[in-house]
This record gives C-alpha cells, structure tokens and sequence, in this order.
C-alpha cells in the first residue's frame, strides 16, 4: 500500500491542530483566574482550524492547479 504523501501533510496538519488546541485550552485553565469563556471558545475554534487548514487545502490539491 502506497502513501500519499499530500495525504500525510494533511495528517500532520490535522494532529497539529488538536494538539495546539489541547495545549491551548490546557494553558488557558491552568494560568487563568477566571477560564470559563476561553474553555468554551478554544475547543468551539477547532473545526474552523480544520476547514480552513486541512479540507480547503485537500480540495484544492485535488482539483489541481488550474481551477
């Protein structure tokens, strides 16, 4: 079996965002006094970090260079 290295890219890319995300809303409890709004907000950003990073760029690497 082959692996598409464009779909390992997007992997990283994906494994990044929950990553950051975690550290983030991590972080944010941890240091702040009062997190509850940011606990909210920062896992709510993840699916717009996943279109904006991840699908978008998949669809338009598969469509290719000319559209």
């Amino acid at each position: 079996m082959k692996i598409n290295p464009e779909n390992v890219k997007c992997a990283a890319r994906l494994m990044s965002i929950v990553v950051i995300v975690a550290v983030a809303d991590a972080l944010v409890v941890i240091f702040m006094r009062r997190p509850f709004p940011w606990t909210v907000i920062i896992p709510a950003l993840t699916p717009v970090l996943i279109a904006s990073f991840v699908i978008l760029p998949m669809n338009k690497a598969q469509r290719g260079p000319n559209v």
